[in-house]
């Protein structure tokens, strides 16, 4: 019993240890099959066939001869090439130009690409009766024309020739002619977002929203969204990522405001675009509080009801801080799309009246309204709307007014007043040379002047370390230089120089037995001289 007590922790100790060594060599050896694989997918690509061998063209960066066969047209033969790389087509003409003869006439067998050479062109192959000579090069192509103008340069080689359109077998393989393809690498090109998302957003809760982010580059980046800094998620049921880029995010929750930056990455670089997000309380714009349409927008909502006299007048059927809508809301107007406008079910009214293809307040007719039901409707026209006009009466309706008419309208339209600015004359101390209060402690400068209370001048260019700028492109230049930026020395004193003396760097140089700012001072032995001269 004592010995197998003393035994049990050594044998524990040797077990540990196997099982570290045994993890080590498991890492190590996963480790290796990764490198390695790595390794042949570099080495694929930077021969250019899938491979990994050439059968020609070594010296070449961006093209390459691969040997193998494919089924049907040339352009089926793209797995013949690495990743990367694509079938030489007459887009890489700019690569091809760089083949010479002896180079095409130096590989073994025939390698065809897309392209046709009829006449001397390069030209994409195709089932056409003057672009159905295949191209290629190689020794043992059928046809070789030494000096004709061709995709490459000295000469012409076409894989397969001569009405192969006729038979419905151009561009496409032959056993015995070809062994291969030209593949030519694809441009690199670094990625950038051509379509990105709004810089803020404001959406309500429940509802959903769209990002978008999509991009080129080449190879073809990969997009990535992140969070507050945090990568998202694919497999949230809430979030997904399109196969555009864009980011759709559906039944918002107030968690769901934060700042999304998209990155679109690939091999030759990154470029980013962000936008901020902010996830509201949906707040109706009627004052029901029940919203009978548009409730996607944050600023027009439709809102059901009747009214006496005057359309304006359908204001009490809107919420506080809301109003019925007019020509100094048309930029919100703006916001509603076809659909919205059309198909939005009733007819709701607002204070707009177009005449003359303009936007005017409704005084005397020609109510302006929304929805399905309205009375006429241009596409043509223009209106307050972004898209066509439409009116509450019929043209012919001798009742067109502006005032509510029972059966005719089901509600207004209602638009969310702007906030009140709050006292802009608060700035202290108060704005200089002409600047103007726009906000609390908040200066707008004219031009010629900056900084907080406009209080500098701006000189173009600078007054440089020798001058002061005193008022827009003016200099005061320290003492002993000049010129419009204080740049040139000058020898300019600013007092008279007495005495025989000369201006030096802006000072006065005096002469022997004088001194002072302007050598105004004799020296006291000069003033010795001077007496005993008068005493004699």
């Amino acid at each position: 019993m004592t010995s197998r007590a003393v035994l049990t922790p050594s044998l524990n100790s040797h077990y540990e240890c196997y099982r570290r060594c045994l993890c080590d060599v498991i890492h190590l050896f996963f480790g290796f099959i990764f490198l390695l694989l790595l390794t042949t997918r570099a080495t694929d690509a930077a021969s250019g066939c899938s491979d990994g061998s050439r059968e020609g063209l070594h010296s070449f960066e961006s093209t390459a001869a691969c040997e193998g066969i494919w089924d049907g047209h040339i352009g089926n033969a793209a797995r013949l090439c690495a990743p990367g790389w694509r079938i030489c087509t007459p887009f890489d003409v700019h690569v091809l130009r760089n083949i010479t003869w002896k180079h095409a006439m130096s590989v073994r067998g025939c390698m065809a690409f897309n392209a046709a050479q009829d006449g001397g062109r390069c030209r994409q192959c195709q089932e056409d009766l003057e672009q159905d000579d295949m191209a290629g090069i190689g020794l043992n192509c059928p046809h070789h024309y030494l000096g004709q103008e061709s995709c490459i340069s000295g000469g012409r080689i076409d894989a397969s020739c001569c009405v192969d359109s006729h038979f419905h077998k151009a561009c496409h393989f032959r056993p015995g002619l070809m062994t291969g393809v030209l593949c030519c690498r694809l441009p690199v090109k670094k990625p950038n977002i051509v379509v990105k998302p709004p810089q803020k957003m404001e959406v309500y809760r429940d509802l959903i929203f769209l990002l978008s982010c999509q991009a080129s580059g080449m190879p073809p980046p990969r997009v990535q969204w992140y969070k507050d800094g945090r990568r998202l998620d694919r497999g949230k049921s809430r979030i997904s990522v399109l196969s555009s880029g864009d980011l759709l995010v559906t039944l918002t929750r107030k968690s769901d405001t934060g700042l999304y930056t998209c990155e679109a990455i690939n091999d030759e670089g990154m470029d980013m675009a962000s936008s901020f997000v902010s996830v509201q309380e949906y707040s109706s714009g009627c004052a029901d509080g029940s919203t009978d349409g548009l409730e996607a927008h944050r600023k027009i909502h439709a809102c059901k009801g009747i009214w006496k006299g005057h359309v304006r007048n359908g204001k009490s059927l809107c919420a506080k801080g809301w109003r019925v809508c007019s020509p100094r809301n048309r930029n919100v107007l703006q916001e509603l799309n076809s659909f919205e406008i059309f198909d939005l079910p009733g007819c709701y009214a607002y204070n707009a009246a177009s005449r003359h293809n303009k936007c005017r307040r409704c005084r005397s007719g020609s109510m302006s309204g929304v929805g399905e039901s309205c009375g006429w409707v241009s596409y043509s026209h223009f209106s307050c709307l972004r898209h066509g006009r439409m009116d509450v009466f019929k043209p012919a309706n001798d009742s067109s007014t502006c005032d509510y008419v029972p059966g005719l309208t089901t509600g207004v339209l209602c638009c969310k007043k702007p906030r009140k600015r709050k006292n802009n004359s608060l700035c202290s101390p108060s704005c200089k040379n002409g600047g103007r209060c726009v906000h609390y402690n908040k200066c707008r400068c004219p031009q010629g002047y900056k900084g907080a209370r406009c209080q500098i001048p701006i000189c173009q260019p600078d007054c440089g370390p020798k001058g002061q700028c005193i008022r827009p492109n003016k200099c005061r230049c320290h003492l002993g230089y000049g010129g419009k930026s204080c740049r040139q020395k000058t020898s300019r004193c600013k007092t008279v120089c007495l005495n025989g003396s000369r201006c030096h760097k802006g000072y006065c140089k005096c002469g022997p037995g004088f001194r002072g700012r302007s050598c105004q001072h004799p020296m006291q032995h000069v003033l010795l001289s001077r007496l005993n001269r008068t005493e004699r």
